[in-house]
């Protein structure tokens, strides 16, 4: 039987998931400067997996609204300190569950960036701005 560690989330490490963010920030880095490119069949196939584990995340995000409520432990001193205890390492700690899902689902958002980027379909306002002002200057107006 394995045991989940202190700090881990349903086997969400919380280390590994700043390791993770750390190395998908490369990954938007590298794809930002030309040096990953992806296209093709793989750049929708995977795209369209983060997509569903983003629907998962939220979907269990939202089952675990009721970490955000202090359990109801009696009137006495002691439950008052063990309910604020549970909530605070439920919800509000850097490990907690809500924490850990939030910064894996932000890794997912930016792993999504990075292969938009990289296959060339990433888009920003500022782009598309500049795309239009060069073609102002060109005459070259869609």
């Amino acid at each position: 039987m394995t045991l989940v560690e202190p700090g881990q989330v349903a086997g969400l490490d919380p280390k590994a998931v700043a390791a993770a963010a750390a190395e998908t920030t490369k990954l938007v880095n590298a794809a930002k400067s030309g040096s990953f490119t992806i296209s093709g069949e793989a750049l929708e196939d995977l795209r369209q997996a983060l997509s569903d584990m983003v629907t998962r995340v939220d979907r269990l995000t939202g089952s675990t609204a009721a970490l955000d409520q202090a359990p109801q432990l009696g009137s006495h001193p002691y439950g008052h300190a063990v309910a604020a205890h549970d909530l605070k390492a439920a919800s509000q700690d850097t490990g907690s569950v809500r924490s850990v899902l939030g910064q894996f689902r932000d890794v997912l958002t930016q792993a999504d960036e990075a292969l938009a980027r990289a296959g060339g379909v990433y888009r920003t306002g500022e782009d598309s701005a500049v795309d239009a002002h060069a073609a102002h200057k060109t005459g070259d107006l869609a």
